[in-house]
């Protein structure tokens, strides 16, 4: 079984972007995966964010970093009713907020959790709960542990093997060739794809 973690700024095209391809790896691949995205938080993303061309709605740092912060746990709210219900949240209020353009709010997580069929009442007490919190704090946890610093990155092992692994920065659609084809590479032996057909542009 593949283990895999997605570590990902909590709103942004890249991000998005390597989302969607994880995605595609993680259901064209014939080992069973458990697989995590998981929102990333602090100083440098906040900076990086802030003063990226992508902002359109920001001008204080803390105003940024309070409304990416209740996001992430909007998002760990919606993953306490299922994984499938989380990520589908997840996409639409990033589609919402990066695609439209949209300031986050209360109002907006509110607004996603019902378009994305979440039982508003338990949404509403989760969403800003000790849990969520502490669900949170835990992601962060496990980034540091896992030596994560930049977004996107993603985090992936062999967990039927002998828990080799490996960690890509700054992760994008072209680089799974180099883990799933490169022969240096401690995971290529360890992955294999249900469909011929299923390929990534090809990194030197």
């Amino acid at each position: 079984m593949l283990d895999v973690y997605l570590f990902v700024t909590p709103w942004g095209e890249q991000c998005m972007n390597s989302e969607r391809v994880m995605m595609d790896f993680v259901h064209n691949v014939d080992q069973k995966v458990s697989f995590q995205i998981v929102p990333m938080l602090n100083m440098q993303i906040i900076q990086n964010y802030l003063h990226s061309a992508a902002n359109q709605n920001y001008r204080s740092y803390n105003d940024l970093s309070e409304d990416m912060y209740h996001m992430i746990l909007d998002y760990k709210a919606a993953l306490f009713q299922c994984k499938r219900h989380g990520r589908n949240f997840l996409k639409l209020i990033q589609n919402e907020i990066t695609t439209q353009n949209s300031p986050y709010s209360k109002e907006l997580g509110t607004k996603i959790a019902q378009k994305a069929n979440l039982d508003l009442t338990m949404f509403e007490t989760d969403r800003r709960s000790q849990l969520a919190q502490d669900a949170f704090k835990s992601d962060q946890q496990t980034a540091s542990e896992m030596n994560v610093s930049v977004s996107p990155s993603a985090v992936i092992f062999n967990a039927d093997g002998d828990d080799c692994g490996i960690l890509v920065e700054d992760f994008n659609n072209s680089i799974l060739q180099q883990i799933c084809q490169d022969s240096e590479c401690p995971l290529s032996d360890s992955i294999s794809f249900s469909h011929a057909s299923v390929s990534f542009p090809h990194v030197l």
